[in-house]
């Protein structure tokens, strides 16, 4: 069975969303509610250093973010990214549309 864990731990206008396990079509409603959450936050952050796995719907969700960040006014970073799933956000061009969005990435 596929598993996902989300920590969160806000300091001051941060919250940090620390991942464990993997991130995939069975797990990746579980971040939704975690963004609904999100008060008046300037600076959203993924930690995926405790990620065994993402696949195509992971990234949507982070896109997801993403995209929620233009709305609501906040930015996304990205931390603890291994060299697997890096290239697989710049294969899919995850970090251009950060950067697009927000003129900086990670």
């Amino acid at each position: 069975m596929n598993e996902l864990i989300i920590t969160v731990e806000v300091k001051e206008s941060t919250a940090i969303l620390k991942l464990y396990g993997i991130l995939d079509i069975s797990t990746n409603a579980s971040i939704e509610p975690y963004l609904e959450k999100m008060g008046d936050i300037e600076v959203l952050v993924f930690d995926f250093s405790g990620l065994d796995f993402i696949d195509s719907t992971g990234i949507g969700s982070i896109m997801n973010a993403i995209y929620l960040s233009e709305e609501k006014h906040f930015i996304v970073r990205l931390q603890g990214v291994n060299d697997l799933t890096h290239q697989v956000f710049e294969m899919v061009g995850l970090y251009q549309i950060l950067d697009a969005m927000q003129g900086e990435v990670i």
